[in-house]
């Protein structure tokens, strides 16, 4: 008997320090642009104990192999991702890829049939899922595949000034190296249709529209220090976070967890985590809900609460109609003291461009003092509920680093030369 407590007691010890190995993750994307960011992501779910070997591949029919096999345990694909394995889950959605569509100078043509047939592509390295959203594209804005000149962007001169159309396009990562380098080097970002025809039938919408796994986004002026000039309309696609169905409940839980209680510190580590967030609208995911994301979002209610609402629904369904009444009259008479963000906007752009326009009398800590009231004034607005917090601020909030850190690397170079 003794012979067997100590097996156990040594059984036991052993399991305890027995060091926990890391979740295998791999990631879908183009070349490595997003690297960075994923280092945010990885390190607060360490800080939280939940430890993450990541790598990278371009070939997602592999990544989900490797899936299957239980070779590794999570995969980040794009939303258009689809297997026949009705094993893999959704964990969470991730940061969005934008349809970015550079031209190298003024071409006047506005139109993106005409844009592709005649110009001269240069696409970021593609996935399969990649190609199959191309597809969708082109059959929806009527292009010719066989018109279209594809060529590999290691093929791409930047230095290019013939008359050429040259376009370089790719559904990447907002915070994607080659794109701020583009828009250093002149060449203008294409807005699929103007902004003032979005919400009016536009093709974008009608795209959108017929393909759940796409939405339209609007890249704000100056997001990439002096472009764009005006705002782009585009379309974008997220990134999510699948496993199979066998992964650990309560990891999962905690992953999920994890990911939505710390935005507010993926944000201060990498600006681009302002374009997160955790909507869990199933008509719109590849992959049905992770059982632990199931839990975290329903916070496993007790059943008795559920038992209590059913048998009461009568007297709140009359509640609710009175209060929604009454909800709707003060909305209106509350809506004349909901203040625009649209107005931060102008005041931070106008910052920006005191920004672009620096010399030697410029006062850099004065603008640094005008923005940081400005970013105060916003929060304590949004604070006393006078407007929502939406992705219009969360940009806000990007945009107000980008100009903060411009102007802090100003004063460095102005203290450099007195």
């Amino acid at each position: 008997m003794r012979i067997f407590i100590s097996l156990f007691i040594i059984t036991v010890i052993f399991s305890c320090n027995k060091e926990e190995q890391p979740l295998k993750l791999i990631k879908v994307t183009e070349r490595s642009s997003s690297k960075i960011s994923d280092l945010a992501l990885v390190k607060v779910l360490e800080e939280n104990n939940i430890k993450i070997d990541i790598s990278y591949t371009l070939y997602e029919d592999s990544a989900l192999s490797l899936l299957e096999k239980k070779e590794v345990d999570m995969v980040i694909v794009p939303n258009n991702a689809g297997s026949d394995d009705f094993q893999f889950k959704l964990l969470a959605p991730l940061l969005p890829r934008l349809l970015i569509i550079y031209t190298n100078k003024e071409t006047g043509i506005k139109d993106l049939k005409e844009l592709f047939e005649n110009g001269k592509l240069y696409f970021e390295d593609r996935s399969n899922l990649d190609s199959l959203f191309f597809e969708k594209l082109y059959y929806n804005y009527g292009i010719d595949e066989s018109k279209v000149e594809e060529n590999s962007l290691d093929e791409l001169d930047l230095t290019n000034e013939s008359d050429a159309l040259l376009v370089y396009i790719g559904l990447t990562h907002i915070n994607n190296d080659l794109i701020k380098q583009l828009a250093d080097d002149k060449w203008l970002l294409f807005s699929l249709d103007e902004v003032e025809n979005y919400g009016y039938g536009s093709k974008v919408e009608g795209f959108t529209m017929m393909n759940n796994s796409v939405y339209s986004f609007l890249i704000p002026m100056y997001v990439y220090k002096r472009t764009p000039k005006k705002p782009i309309l585009t379309v974008a696609m997220k990134d999510v976070l699948i496993c199979r169905e066998d992964l650990n409940k309560d990891v999962a839980y905690s992953i999920i967890k994890v990911l939505v209680e710390n935005k507010m510190k993926l944000i201060k580590s990498n600006s681009v985590y302002n374009l997160l967030d955790f909507e869990f609208n199933d008509k719109v995911w590849a992959f049905p809900l992770h059982s632990g994301t199931r839990s975290y979002i329903e916070k496993d209610e007790p059943s008795m609460l559920m038992l209590w609402v059913r048998d009461l629904w009568p007297v709140i369904s009359i509640t609710v109609v009175f209060i929604g009444a009454f909800s709707s009259l003060r909305g209106f008479w509350r809506k004349k003291d909901k203040q625009n963000i649209e107005s931060y906007y102008t005041s931070l752009n106008e910052i920006k461009q005191k920004t672009l326009l620096l010399d030697k009398t410029t006062d850099i800590n004065s603008l640094l003092k005008e923005l940081m009231t400005l970013k105060v004034k916003a929060i304590d607005t949004l604070a006393n509920n006078k407007f929502d917090s939406s992705q219009s601020f969360n940009i806000f909030l990007a945009l107000y680093t980008e100009v903060k850190n411009d102007l802090i690397d100003a004063l460095k170079e102005k203290d450099k030369h007195s």
